[in-house]
């Protein structure tokens, strides 16, 4: 019953999300203790307690977006609960950069020409992760789908900047978002945060259940 408690009690905005230092997903977990103490306690709610603590660096991103990013250290656990070391503020540009894994078919069209089929791997505001079996040099532009903004559809431009090597005829590609105004920027943010939340809200039913 007390476990089923606290998950009435926490609000989405409570949680906290922790970030390897290129903004890749870690854990997510809810603070335990002041945000402005140097050591904060974060009860991790999912992820690898171990992964985090292999990691030089953490960053803590706040659910609330009014609150700006930490970078720490995590420096030791108790149970399901892990001490990160206060390093320094890192202020909200940072959020930019902060991706979710994300699952969903889309298209691309290459300025080269053609329409592909592609399958997302992560998102962020600062770019996409997806499989094609487009093969596309570096540093080759196109016009992306987003599917899942809450407006709907969204076409943007994105350069390649990565491809990684994986199963032929499929490729493995990191890009960024290019030319970006601020309404498509919101609407990429909103929706990477939204797909978080929706996880939240989703194990705190299964908790519930």
């Amino acid at each position: 019953m007390a476990l089923f408690g606290f998950l009435r009690r926490e609000k989405p905005q409570d949680y906290y999300f922790l970030m390897d230092k290129n903004s890749n997903y870690l854990a997510r977990g809810s603070l335990q203790n002041n945000p402005d103490n140097d050591n904060m306690l974060f009860k991790v709610l999912d992820g690898n307690i171990d992964e985090i603590l292999r990691m030089e660096i953490v960053q803590v991103v706040p659910a609330d977006k009014t609150k700006s990013v930490t970078m720490g250290k995590a420096v030791s656990r108790r149970a399901n609960v892990v001490t990160i070391e206060h390093m320094r503020d890192m202020g909200m540009g940072v959020r930019k950069n902060f991706r979710m894994p994300v699952d969903f078919e889309s298209f691309i069209y290459p300025d080269s020409g053609g329409r592909y089929i592609i399958k997302s791997i992560d998102l962020s505001c600062g770019g996409i992760a997806f499989y094609t079996v487009a093969e596309l040099p570096t540093g080759s532009q196109m016009e992306v789908v987003i599917p899942i903004t809450a407006e709907g559809p969204v076409i943007v431009r994105c350069t390649i900047l990565r491809a990684f090597p994986f199963a032929p005829p499929i490729h493995k590609y990191a890009c960024q978002f290019v030319g970006l105004i601020q309404d498509e920027e919101n609407a990429i943010q909103e929706a990477v945060f939204n797909i978080q939340l929706a996880h939240i809200r989703d194990n705190g039913r299964q908790g519930r259940s």
